[in-house]
């Protein structure tokens, strides 16, 4: 089973202070095309509710800022509110009873993305560190 939590954010912190400015700068770099491609994706497929008075649209509010190790991590951000200031994302995600007492089937547009796209981030982030570290090389 694969470790998470703080244990895997400082172990992969104590990695990245070992490598290399330029290695660094490809991770990031890719990190934030591909966390910029998985926002478009989600945008892409969030609903598109036309109502004037359903609050924020959950496709405008999808956002990428960075993360908690800098310049090499990103993260996408849903943060739509609804009329009350809630958060509107979770219920369109995952479905919820209205007011009225219907129900609102679940429109999710956030983790299929996620899901999706998982492997292929890693696997273009890695081969980035790898061009940058052949490169330094001289290979």
């Amino acid at each position: 089973m694969a470790k998470g939590g703080l244990e895997g954010v400082e172990r992969l912190a104590r990695k990245l202070a070992r490598m290399t400015p330029a290695v660094r700068k490809a991770a990031g770099q890719e990190a934030f095309m591909q966390a910029e491609e998985m926002a478009a994706q989600m945008r892409s497929i969030a609903p598109r509710a036309d109502e004037p008075n359903d609050g924020e649209k959950v496709r405008d509010h999808i956002h990428v800022e960075e993360g908690r190790l800098g310049d090499v991590s990103y993260v996408v951000i849903s943060d739509a509110k609804d009329s009350k200031g809630r958060p509107k994302a979770p219920r369109v995600e995952l479905g919820h009873k209205a007011s009225n007492g219907r129900h609102v089937e679940a429109s999710p547009s956030f983790y299929p993305v996620v899901r999706s796209s998982q492997k292929r981030v890693k696997r273009r982030i890695t081969a980035a560190m790898r061009r940058a570290i052949k490169k330094e090389a001289g290979l």
